[in-house]
């Protein structure tokens, strides 16, 4: 049996002013551009372009334009990502991320949900958001493999991954206020360095020591995973200026529409025959899938 898990994470679209600086405050999204590759259908072959957009989560800096004719349920605006370090212990980190040529998913809700520490190859995560009582996707993730690891170990820890992820990413965790002798301590239940869509959602849980960094089936996986592979949805070139809503997925017994916070798992002997589903509402929606990007990368200050 497999995991097939509706994530719930916040849906609202970044500000300029949030949206350029490290956000220190709630998590939000943001209509990202990128260069990376993506397919248009199962038949194709990817295809690589210096512009594919997409909704994503990016805690980090960016540059950003306004999107002159918007739509309806689209961004307003096209942040471009790049980082450099903090300068507040309250930096947010990214997760999942979904840069590069491997995506992970590390700490949101692990502390509070059993369920995501127990997580095994070829397990799926829809993450997404509640608009208008519906279920809006951003991002499909499916387990590979997973890596224990401490908050008392991050510093070595995440020199084994590329700088990017390390400081966006890894970086925040062992940067903040939530540093390993505070693991089993509440402040006021706000735990704001690491929150997701719960403002205890990631707050220090007595007891819990190890959690998980989970690494995604990518593209070049497919095989190895029943054909099956991680992506977000986007639109490549000048057709994904304008913007566009993130795609609505309508899944019986296994989406909840109106699910407007934490998380439904569903266990499932079917998880290729729901991820295409999810993926043919994905293209059936004039979209396509990004299945890798260039690394946003470090400007000097």
């Amino acid at each position: 049996m497999s995991k097939v898990i509706q994530f719930i994470h916040p849906g609202v679209e970044h500000s300029i002013k949030s949206g350029t600086v490290w956000n220190s405050g709630n998590h939000k999204r943001k209509y990202l551009r990128v260069s990376g590759k993506y397919l248009s259908n199962f038949n194709n072959l990817p295809l690589f372009s210096d512009q594919i957009y997409f909704w994503g989560e990016w805690e980090a800096q960016a540059n950003f334009s306004k999107i002159k004719n918007t739509i309806k349920n689209g961004p307003k605006y096209i942040f471009e990502p790049f980082f450099n370090l903090p300068a507040s212990i309250n930096a947010q980190n990214t997760d999942p991320f979904v840069f590069g040529n491997q995506y992970y998913y590390f700490i949101c809700k692990q502390p509070h949900y059993t369920s995501l520490r127990n997580l095994v190859a070829g397990d799926i995560i829809l993450f997404g958001s509640s608009k208008n009582k519906q279920f809006v996707l951003d991002t499909v993730f499916i387990i590979k493999n997973k890596l224990p690891y401490k908050f008392s170990e991050l510093t070595e820890f995440r020199k084994k991954y590329n700088s990017t992820f390390s400081e966006v990413g890894l970086g925040p965790l062992e940067n903040s206020a939530f540093v390993p002798q505070k693991e089993i301590i509440f402040q006021d239940s706000f735990c704001i360095p690491i929150s997701c869509d719960d403002k205890t959602d990631n707050c220090p849980v007595s007891g819990v020591n190890d959690y998980y960094l989970y690494e995604a089936v990518m593209y070049e996986d497919r095989e190895k995973f029943d054909g099956m592979f991680s992506y977000a949805p986007c639109l490549a070139n000048q057709v994904g200026e304008n913007g566009f809503a993130r795609p609505i997925i309508n899944l019986p017994n296994i989406i909840t529409s109106v699910l407007n916070q934490g998380l439904k798992i569903t266990e499932t002997n079917s998880a290729k025959e729901i991820w295409k589903d999810v993926t043919n509402q994905v293209l059936s929606s004039n979209l396509e899938i990004m299945i890798e990007n260039i690394l946003p990368k470090q400007l000097s200050t």
